[in-house]
């Protein structure tokens, strides 16, 4: 259930704290690993395991939750829950506890993932590849505010995302519990309409095939291997690798964030007259061309690199930002265009991307950057050309209002 709920409302003050979470996860559990005396990879890894884990185990009561109406519910009981274990970290002195409070955040993130997922490509439809570039907008401003934030407030930074997660969630249970279910809310959520002898028709059985699926889950981990590397990675590379001064290092995954933030703003235009799939095609080609340029430049550039070898590295990293930024929501867009998505399906989806991202924080460790993203570009051309019929670039998207 979305219209009439708030619940899609509330997901953009979501996204842009997952943003920040993310940020704050990232940064800040240094400080805490520092205070604790634990190994701040195993912290990131606990949060990772997850989100990997919770879509596998709730997409059976997301889907129940959704379909007897109570989304705002279900939104609010996984923010909470997040809410309540960021306060604990701060607090917290024993590794166990910590690595708990980690994981549970991962946890209610993959449940409130998964059930934006389901709720725009069930709900939403036609202009669901829109809504979801919007959600990527907040999450790229929160993902930018939040090494700010973390250095103002390195003690609070994580009693801040607890409120917010607390006014999200009370907001919610408010609007619920003082209006209730807004009027024909099954017809919104089910598909159900008032023609016919016996008032509803049955919702459309067509599932998404199995290739497709399988296919689409393949593009979204690579894809968010590709960003993921370069995003928590470029830095340390361009540092201790290529030899630059930290102030030039900080702008690869600066520029990364920046390229794939501003990019989504014309994505969001563009959607309303192409297909997904075809945006997916013209991003891949931006991506495959960062990743070759960053390739060539990381092999020849070094510390004495002169300015215009630097600014061609950054234009490699900034196209490479502009090709990733539409891959995870427009191929679930795509995917649901061939047919429905059950809760089942957008689990394993969540699970697939958030096991990318968890790669992408390890193998940049033990294959260069440059290999990684040339290698995943190649994957990622390979995987769109094998299922071209099904992902098609030149149709134009037929909207019905």
């Amino acid at each position: 259930m979305g219209y009439g709920t708030g619940v899609l409302r509330a997901y953009y003050g979501y996204y842009s704290l997952r943003g920040l979470t993310v940020g704050i996860a990232g940064t800040a559990s240094l400080f805490v690993a520092r205070r604790a005396g634990v190994q701040q990879n195993l912290l990131i890894a606990a949060r990772g395991f997850g989100l990997i884990l919770g879509p596998l185990t709730t997409s059976r009561a997301i889907g129940k939750t959704v379909w007897c109406g109570e989304a705002q519910v279900g939104v609010a009981a996984a923010l909470l829950l997040k809410g309540l274990f960021a306060l604990a970290i701060p607090q917290a002195s024993s590794p166990y506890v910590l690595y708990t409070a980690f994981f549970m955040i991962g946890l209610a993130m993959s449940v409130l993932d998964t059930m934006s997922l389901f709720l725009v490509t069930s709900v939403v439809k036609g202009s669901g590849s829109t809504m979801l570039s919007l959600y990527d907008v907040c999450y790229g401003i929160g993902g930018m505010v939040a090494p700010f934030l973390t250095v103002a407030m390195p003690d609070s930074c994580w009693n801040v995302l607890a409120v917010l997660d607390f006014l999200i969630a009370g907001s919610l249970l408010g609007r619920r519990f003082t209006r209730g279910k807004p009027r024909d809310w099954k017809t919104k959520l089910r598909r159900v309409g008032s023609s016919g002898p016996s008032g509803s028709y049955p919702m459309c059985s067509a599932v998404v095939p199995a290739r497709i699926l399988r296919a689409g889950i393949a593009f979204t981990f690579v894809s968010q291997i590709a960003s993921t590397s370069v995003s928590a990675w470029g830095f340390t590379f361009a540092s201790q690798h290529l030899g630059l001064p930290d102030t030039i290092a900080a702008l690869i995954p600066s520029t990364f964030y920046l390229a794939s933030t501003v990019a989504r703003f014309g994505i969001t235009g563009v959607s309303m007259r192409l297909i997904p799939s075809a945006i997916i095609w013209m991003s891949l080609l931006f991506f495959v061309s960062g990743a070759l340029l960053f390739h060539t430049l990381a092999g020849i550039i070094s510390a004495t690199a002169r300015d215009l070898e630097t600014y061609i590295l950054l234009i490699g990293v900034a196209l490479m930002g502009v090709g990733v930024c539409p891959h995870h929501s427009f191929m679930l867009v795509a995917m649901a265009q061939h047919g429905d998505l059950h809760p089942r399906e957008h689990g394993w989806y969540t699970a697939g991307t958030s096991l990318g991202a968890t790669s992408g924080m390890v193998l940049p460790s033990l294959i260069s950057l440059p290999t990684v993203e040339m290698a995943s570009a190649v994957a990622l051309a390979l995987i769109l050309n094998s299922r071209v019929r099904d992902f098609p670039w030149r149709d134009r998207l037929k909207i019905e209002y």
